[in-house]
Parts: structure tokens; sequence; C-alpha cells
């Protein structure tokens, strides 16, 4: 039968197991991803592993919080659970799931459909993207631009009911480059990235 010690020492490990603690800082450097923690008002602990679901990264910010574990209650060896941040939590439905981040931007699947909000969206693949559905729309605000193996045309508004057409043809068939008012034909003219 255990001493009163030993049962001493073993409720120490038992409550020194979990503890809730602060992000002070985030590194990636590493395989896996690894923070500072502020954990009692006298507690630190640095270069903690983060545990991650597979498939799923996430960068938190400082002042996000975590749940800490210590195996054996050895505050010397912890790890990270999981992290979260109050600051921007998303509201969602019971049975909704969102991806969300500080500024805003969100996948959110609805029980009505899924919505997607971004500063900028890019859907890129070296396969086929395809649009399928009973109806399909597409709209620009602005401007609106396809392309078609080299060859392309941007309709853009122009003010009131007036709008401007530019056509446009890249190095990518079998004549000479020539552009007609697009600096960048592979980007809209309002995307951060197209020098406008």
């Amino acid at each position: 039968m255990a001493g009163p010690i030993a049962l001493i020492d073993a409720i120490r490990r038992v409550r020194n197991m979990i503890a809730r603690a602060t992000v002070a800082a985030i590194r990636q450097d590493q395989k896996i991803q690894r923070a500072d923690l502020r954990l009692l008002a006298d507690e630190a602990a640095r270069n903690v592993e983060h545990f991650q679901p597979y498939g799923f990264a996430h960068h938190p910010l400082p002042g996000a919080e975590a749940v800490v574990v210590f195996p054996g209650g050895d505050r010397g060896h912890a790890i990270v659970l999981v992290v979260e941040d109050r600051r921007y939590r998303l509201h969602v439905a019971a049975g909704e799931v969102a991806l969300f981040d500080d500024q805003g931007q969100v996948v959110h699947v609805k029980r009505s459909g899924i919505e997607i909000e971004g500063q900028n969206i890019l859907l890129k693949t070296s396969g086929v993207l395809r649009l399928d559905g009973e109806h399909v729309e597409i709209r620009g605000g602005t401007s609106l631009q396809q392309e078609v193996h080299g060859r392309g045309q941007r309709q853009s508004h122009a003010g009131g009911v007036n709008y401007e057409t530019d056509s446009y043809q890249t190095g990518a068939v079998d004549a000479p480059a020539v552009e007609h008012g697009l600096d960048q034909p592979d980007l809209p003219s309002a995307h951060p990235s197209a020098g406008a």
C-alpha cells in the first residue's frame, strides 16, 4: 500500500496534467509547430509541440488560449492539444461547420449551402475545374474576364450604362503576343497583384 507521501505525489501529478495557457509566440521552422506559452502568473513554457489534426494547419495569434497537457504530470514536458481564440470566434447554427480567421474570411458550411468569403479567392488546378449545377451564375461587379489558350477578353463597367471590352492575345498561341489595353491579362485589374 502506498504511503502518504507517494499518494500526495500522485495527486500532485494528476493535478498538474492539464492546464490552460495563453499563446505568446508560434514557431513554424520545424516539422511540428511549436508554441511559447504563458501558464500560471509566474510560469512559462517555451518550444512546446502543438499537435494539429492531419490535413489541417493553423497559425494562432498571440493572446489565443490553449489547453496544454503534461504527460505524467511532468511540468517540464508539455504538449498543446487545442488552441481557441474567442476574439474571432464565429458563431454558427447547430450542425454547421466553418473555417475562419481574424480578418473575417470564412468558409461556412451552412444548413442552406456553402458560402466562401474572402479578400481574394483563387481556385487553381492542373486538371479540370468544373462548375456543375442546375443554375450557374458568374457575376463581375466591375469587370469580368475570360481566357482560352492565350486569347481572352475582359468586359469592364465604365460608368452609367457604358462598358468597355478589351481583347488580348498572349504568347500562348501560335502568333506574336499582342495585348490590347491589358498589362497583365492573367489578373483582373482590381486584383492587388495586377500592378494597376
